[in-house]
């Protein structure tokens, strides 16, 4: 996971944000993300789980 938020830094290191800047954003995203994935029933988890592996369109 390391190597992952390393690239993350670069590329907002490329964008022209500072490091400190660059971690608190994905601080930010995690926090939201895990958040997102505690509101989600099962239902819908196992939805987004059926469109990301192809075996559902999300156009329906």
């Amino acid at each position: 996971m390391q190597h992952y938020s390393d690239l993350l830094i670069d590329a907002l290191l490329d964008e022209g944000f500072t490091v400190e800047e660059a971690s608190r954003l994905i601080e930010l995203r995690e926090a939201y993300e895990e958040r997102l994935a505690r509101e989600e029933n099962p239902s819908q988890r196992c939805m987004h789980w059926l469109i990301e592996d192809g075996r559902l369109s999300d156009y329906l």
